[in-house]
C-alpha cells in the first residue's frame, strides 16, 4: 500500500471514528481507533475515546504521540480538556483547551471535528449550577449552523433544552412544537442508543415543571434502568434520583424523598463531587425540614451553604478565565489576520503600487466625499440633539407659563369673589341702614354720605365684575376688548381704537380669555412704556385663523434690549403662549416711529 493510500485510509477511518464519538458509542470508536494505520493519530484517538467513556471515573494513562498536525493538536487539546473537566470541572483549563481545539479545528476544514469541538465547549456550561452565561447560547447557535443530520439535530435540541431548563433549580420552559419535533427525532434512534437516557431524564425534568409528576417519575425510572453501568452516563442516574426526591418532597412524602437522595449518593459523580455533594445536602435539608427534623436540616443546610460559597468562587474564577480565553482568541485571530495581510501586501507590492498611481486621485476624492458626508451627518445629529433640548426647554417654559396664567386667573377670581361677596355685601348692608335712617332725609351731610356710599358700592360691583373675567361669558372677545378701549379712552390720556373685520361666531371661552389677556397686556405695555397718544387694535377673522394687530404711535424700541428676565406676562411670555397655540407672533418696532405687534392664531 502506498503512502498516499495509507493516509487516505486513515482519514476515512478517522471520520468514521468521529461519527461514533458524536453518537456516544465510545467502545466502537475505540475499535475504529485501533484500525488507524498512522501511529500518532491512532494513539490520540484511542486515548480520547477512553477519556470520554470513563468520564473521570477511572485513571487512564496518556500515550506518547507527537501532535505536529492540526488533527493531532485538536485531539490532544480535547483529551486534556476532558481530563480537566472530569477532574477539575471548575478550573479554567478545560474551557481554554476546548476553545483552542475549536480554533485549530476550523483550520482542518473537517466538519465532524469542528462540531465535536463546539459540543465540548458547550459541555463546560452543563457542569455549572446556574447556566446564566449567554455565551453558551452563542456556541450553541454556532453549532446549529453546522447541523447536517439527525445526530447533529439531537445534540442541538438536548443542549438547547438543558440551556432553557438552566440547572436543577429549573425554570419552566414549554414549547409543544419543540417537544413534538424532538419526540419525532428520537424515533430515528434505537431504544438502546446512548441518546435515550439523557433525553428521558431531561424530558422528565420538563414534565416536573408542569407538575405532571406521574409521567415524570416513570420517565426518570426508565432513564435509570436504561443506563446500566455505563460510566459516562452515571451523572444522569444521579440527576434522576435527585429529581425523584424533589417530586416526592412536593407530595410531602419526605421519607421516600430521602430514600431517593440516598440512592443518588450511591452514584456521586467523581468528576463533579463538589456540585453533587451540594445537591445532596441542599435537598436533604429541605426534606429534614419537612419532617421537622430541624437539627438535621440545619446541619445539611450549613454544609450546602459552605459548598455553595466554594462553587461560586470557582465559577467566578472560571468566568474570568473564559473571558480571558475569548480575548486571547480574538487577539490571535487578529494577529493571524495581520500576518496574512502583511504577506499579501509584500506579494502584491508592485501591483498595488501601480494601482495606487492609477486610482489614487479617485480614491482621494471618494475619501473626501466620505469625510464630508460623515461631518455633515455629525453636524445634523448635533443639530437634532440641540433641537430636542430646545423643544424640551420650550415645553418646560410653557408649563411654567400655563401655571402662572392659571394662578393669575384664580387670583382674579378670588379677589372678585371677596369684593362681591364680602365687601359688596357689607356695603349693601350699610346702604340699607342709611336708607332707613330718618335723619338722612334732612341732614345734607348724611345725604352726601349716602350718595358717596352708593357710588362706592357700584364701583365695588364693577371692579368685581371686571376682575371676575376679562372676557365676559355673555359678551365674548370683541365686546370685552371694545369695553376695555372705551374705559381707557375716557381718561383722555390715550385714545384706543378697535377695528374688526369678519368677526363672526364666538371662539372657545378659554381661547378668548387667553387672547384678551394678551391684548390687555400689550395695551398695558404701551401705557407704561411707549409714551403713545394713539393705539389701534385690529381683529380680522378668516376661515381658519384669527389675526390681531396692536399698533401705537409711541417711541418704539429695540427688541434685543428688552429685559426677558421679567417674570410677568411680557413680550417673551406672550410669544411663547402664541407658539403654544401654534400661532405666529411678530414684533415690528422702530425707535421714534412706534410699534406694531401681529398675532396670527389658527382657529
Amino acid at each position: 500500500m502506498t503512502l498516499g493510500n495509507s493516509f487516505a485510509q486513515s482519514q476515512s477511518i478517522f471520520d468514521s471514528y468521529l461519527i461514533d464519538v458524536l453518537n456516544l458509542d465510545y467502545k466502537e470508536a475505540e475499535k475504529k481507533a485501533n484500525r488507524i494505520t498512522d501511529r500518532n493519530l491512532k494513539n490520540a484517538c484511542w486515548y480520547l475515546s477512553q477519556v470520554l467513556f470513563f468520564a473521570g471515573q477511572a485513571e487512564i494513562s496518556k500515550p506518547k504521540y507527537e501532535n505536529d498536525t492540526y488533527q493531532l493538536q485538536v485531539l490532544d487539546g480535547l483529551s486534556v480538556g476532558y481530563q480537566k473537566l472530569f477532574s477539575e470541572p471548575y478550573e479554567s483549563k478545560a474551557f481554554q483547551k476546548f476553545v483552542e481545539a475549536y480554533e485549530i479545528a476550523k483550520k482542518t476544514n473537517n466538519d465532524l471535528l469542528i462540531k465535536f469541538s463546539l459540543l465540548s465547549i458547550i459541555q463546560v456550561y452543563n457542569f455549572e449550577i446556574s447556566q446564566t452565561n449567554d455565551l453558551a447560547l452563542v456556541y450553541l447557535n454556532e453549532f446549529k449552523k453546522n447541523i447536517s443530520n439527525e445526530v447533529d439535530e439531537y445534540h442541538y435540541k438536548i443542549n438547547y433544552l438543558l440551556y432553557r431548563l438552566r440547572d436543577i433549580h429549573f425554570k419552566d420552559f414549554s414549547s409543544e412544537e419543540f417537544e413534538l419535533e424532538f419526540e419525532a427525532l428520537m424515533r430515528n434512534f434505537d431504544v438502546k442508543h446512548k441518546f435515550w437516557p439523557n433525553y428521558l431524564s431531561t424530558l422528565a425534568v420538563l414534565l416536573e415543571t408542569r407538575l405532571e409528576h406521574k409521567k415524570s417519575i416513570e420517565m426518570h425510572k426508565q432513564a435509570i434502568e436504561s443506563i446500566g453501568d455505563t460510566p459516562f452516563l452515571k451523572y444522569i442516574k444521579f440527576r434522576s434520583f435527585i429529581r425523584l426526591s424533589e417530586i416526592y418532597r412536593a407530595k410531602k412524602q419526605f421519607s421516600l424523598a430521602l430514600v431517593q437522595i440516598d440512592s443518588a449518593t450511591s452514584y456521586l459523580d467523581n468528576s463533579d463531587s463538589l456540585r453533587s455533594k451540594y445537591y445532596i445536602n441542599f435537598y436533604s435539608a429541605k426534606n429534614y425540614f419537612g419532617k421537622k427534623s430541624f437539627e438535621k436540616a440545619y446541619i445539611s443546610l450549613k454544609k450546602s451553604n459552605d459548598l455553595s460559597v466554594e462553587l461560586d468562587y470557582q465559577k467566578n474564577s472560571m468566568e474570568i478565565s473564559r473571558l480571558n480565553a475569548k480575548y486571547q482568541t480574538a487577539e490571535k485571530e487578529k494577529q493571524i489576520l495581520e500576518e496574512q495581510q502583511k504577506a499579501r501586501r509584500n506579494r502584491n507590492w508592485l501591483i498595488a503600487a501601480g494601482l495606487v498611481l492609477l486610482f489614487g486621485a479617485g480614491i482621494a476624492i471618494l475619501l473626501q466625499k466620505n469625510t464630508t458626508k460623515k461631518r455633515l451627518l455629525a453636524e445634523q445629529e448635533a443639530l437634532l440633539k440641540q433641537q430636542r433640548v430646545d423643544n424640551l426647554l420650550k415645553a418646560q417654559e410653557l408649563v411654567s407659563i400655563d401655571a402662572m396664567i392659571e394662578g393669575q386667573e384664580k387670583e382674579r377670581q378670588r379677589v372678585a369673589n371677596e369684593l362681591h361677596d364680602d365687601l359688596g355685601s357689607l356695603m349693601a348692608t350699610i346702604k340699607l341702614h342709611f336708607d332707613k335712617a330718618n335723619s338722612s332725609k334732612t341732614d345734607p351731610a348724611m345725604q352726601h354720605a349716602q350718595k358717596l356710599l352708593e357710588e362706592a358700592y357700584q364701583k365695588v360691583r364693577s371692579i368685581a365684575h371686571h376682575k371676575n373675567s376679562g372676557v365676559m361669558s355673555d359678551q365674548g372677545l370683541l365686546p370685552a376688548i371694545k369695553k376695555m378701549a372705551t374705559v381707557i379712552s375716557e381718561t383722555n390720556a390715550l385714545q384706543v381704537t378697535v377695528e374688526d373685520f369678519g368677526m363672526g361666531e364666538r371662539l372657545e371661552n378659554s381661547l378668548e380669555l387667553n387672547l384678551f389677556r394678551m391684548v390687555q397686556e400689550l395695551v398695558a405695555n404701551t401705557i407704561k412704556h411707549a409714551e403713545a397718544s394713539k393705539v389701534t387694535i385690529q381683529l380680522t377673522q378668516h376661515e381658519d385663523n384669527l389675526n390681531i394687530i396692536v399698533e401705537d404711535n409711541g417711541k418704539g424700541f429695540e427688541r434685543s434690549q428688552v429685559d426677558t428676565s421679567n417674570t410677568g406676562m411680557g413680550l417673551t411670555t406672550i410669544e411663547k403662549r402664541v407658539e403654544h397655540l401654534e400661532g405666529n407672533f411678530t414684533v415690528d418696532s422702530i425707535p421714534g416711529k412706534g410699534t406694531s405687534i401681529l398675532i396670527d392664531i389658527p382657529v
